[in-house]
């Protein structure tokens, strides 16, 4: 019988190699964009690719490669991102709620149809989110309501019948032990609404929606930056506030960008310039927006996308180099994630054995060298 531990590291194996097939489709249909390198070519600055093992984590990872950054078109770039943020989402409401305050989440959408510019409506959308935080009315309300700061996300689905709905999920820190929720409710569904028909935008009774438990913000936090096994029944209405565009499960009425990509990836040749549109409109956008020194005041630093793929693991350890014939081997034979799950064996011979299976020769390092990219 397997353990939970074997069954969620298979589930992990399967994730990341998912991922990197994900990938693939996007630098196939997105062939000038960074996402087309990332992660397949080897840094002008490095002279090897590095196979590096994490003894602390069990985890492996190659440094020496480009890397995109993309948090709306790469699955590889997109995991790191979301996963980083999540830790510190974390700790920054678990620091709020010690000194006493409390955290919520608002939704914030609008009513669209088949036909809608996904550049258009974003634009508008977006526009209608800045107005709604302006202002004398919108300093009154966070003085009310004692609303200390807000993060929020930005995502998109879409779907053959209605088009693009983009979205926005805002974490909400209160510096009340307790939010007077209807009150709170009220007010901002009535200035989201005005801000929004300044716009030439409508809503419906989902407009704006307020989650009033603590176990749903903790749910926000722990699905952030995480995709659900097949049949995870608690991928509910909390979950889909995380993470929207990299859950990779789909139905024909719904299709986040990473599901667009599987279904792509399945023949659904006829979503390709759907994809494309959405890669082009999301293009240098930020994905997450927070408070002006929210983070500083729980002693975090706000970083972007670039700098958290970027950033490097303690104490890792170097098991094999390959050059760039060897590299461009492995890319070609589409065993980047298999090389890693024999990697995060930490053994050296393994690594050494899986690469010349496919006819690859590698050199060994002089020394253990730290850091490295996932």
């Amino acid at each position: 019988m397997r353990t939970r531990t074997s069954e969620t590291i298979e589930k992990q194996t399967e994730a990341r190699k998912q991922r990197y097939a994900l990938q693939s489709e996007a630098a196939a249909l997105l062939p000038g964009e960074r996402v087309a390198k990332c992660m397949r070519c080897k840094s002008p600055m490095a002279s090897h690719v590095e196979v590096q093992h994490v003894a602390a984590t069990g985890s492996a990872h190659f440094k020496g490669l480009e890397t995109c950054g993309s948090v709306w078109v790469c699955p590889v770039c997109a995991a790191k991102i979301t996963e980083r943020r999540r830790k510190q989402l974390q700790r920054i409401v678990n620091k709020h709620i010690e000194l006493g305050g409390s955290v919520y989440m608002t939704t914030y959408t609008i009513s669209h149809h088949k036909y809608d510019d996904l550049e258009d409506l974003l634009r508008r959308f977006q526009n209608a989110r800045r107005r709604s935080k302006q202002g004398r009315v919108a300093v009154d309300l966070r003085e009310e309501f004692q609303v200390f700061g807000t993060v929020s996300v930005l995502e998109v689905t879409w779907s053959p019948d209605n088009g693009w709905h983009p979205h926005c999920h805002e974490l909400v820190f209160c510096m009340l032990p307790k939010l007077d929720e209807d009150g709170f409710e009220r007010t901002m569904r009535a200035s989201w609404e005005r801000a929004a028909a300044h716009e030439g935008l409508s809503m419906n009774r989902h407009g704006f929606e307020l989650q009033r438990t603590f176990g749903a913000v903790a749910d926000y936090i722990a699905k952030f930056g995480r995709e659900p096994a097949k049949g995870d029944n608690a991928w509910g209405i909390e979950s889909e506030m995380t993470k929207g565009h990299l859950k990779k499960g789909r139905t024909d009425q719904h299709y986040t960008p990473f599901a667009l990509l599987q279904a792509i990836a399945d023949g659904r040749d006829d979503l390709k310039p759907v994809f494309a549109e959405y890669a082009r409109c999301f293009k240098g956008r930020k994905q997450m927006t927070s408070s002006p020194g929210l983070f500083r005041f729980y002693d975090e630093m706000e970083k972007s996308d670039e700098e958290l793929v970027a950033e490097q693991e303690e104490e890792a350890t170097t098991l094999v180099l390959l050059d760039g014939k060897q590299w461009a081997a492995v890319v070609g034979n589409d065993i980047r994630a298999e090389l890693l799950e024999v990697a995060r064996s930490g053994s050296v011979d393994l690594v050494v054995t899986f690469l010349a299976g496919f006819g690859i020769d590698c050199s060994l390092p002089p020394e253990e060298i730290g850091g490295g990219d996932e």
